[in-house]
């Protein structure tokens, strides 16, 4: 699954959606600024890339919200997009569940479309502080980018350079 693609548009005052564009279908993802889905989404790449074999990215939707469950990785993923009615309360976090999507995505693949992800939202807003000014108060995740870039190396011939 080579064909993969992700994209992340703030749609209104603390609104956002986060599209991830497959072979087999694309998923929108609503979330929110009551959390940092950027931020959780470039985590799960940071240890995707770092060796991990899991990871989970929290896309809030107050009181729900979606998760994206990364399993068995190594130089493919199998990538599970579940949404949840309530993530706020203890007793009902994990129940209900709803499967969006399921399949396998190449790791270095969906790290490399995060970073360049986040660099185009960060040419978007032209600074972090916009983005931030945008996104109800949540900074932009730039330790957290600045990390992966560093990470896969600016010669990927897909990341921007910021001066």
């Amino acid at each position: 699954m080579d064909d993969l693609s992700l994209c992340w548009r703030i749609v209104g005052p603390g609104s956002a959606t986060f599209f991830l564009d497959l072979p087999d279908g694309a998923v929108e993802i609503h979330t929110t600024y009551i959390g940092d889905g950027l931020g959780s989404v470039l985590q799960a790449a940071l240890d995707l890339q770092g060796g991990s074999s899991s990871a989970v990215a929290f896309l809030p939707a107050g009181p729900g919200g979606s998760c994206l469950f990364f399993g068995g990785a190594s130089s493919r993923a199998y990538l599970q997009v579940v949404d949840f009615e309530d993530m706020s309360s203890e007793s009902g976090r994990w129940g209900g569940g709803r499967l969006r999507w399921n399949g396998h995505v190449r790791t270095d693949r969906f790290v490399r479309q995060v970073a360049e992800m986040a660099e185009d939202v960060l040419v978007e807003y032209e600074d972090a502080a916009s983005y931030c000014a945008a996104w109800g108060g949540i900074p932009f995740p730039e330790d957290k980018l600045r990390l992966l870039r560093d990470r896969i190396g600016d010669d990927s011939g897909c990341l921007r350079s910021r001066d």
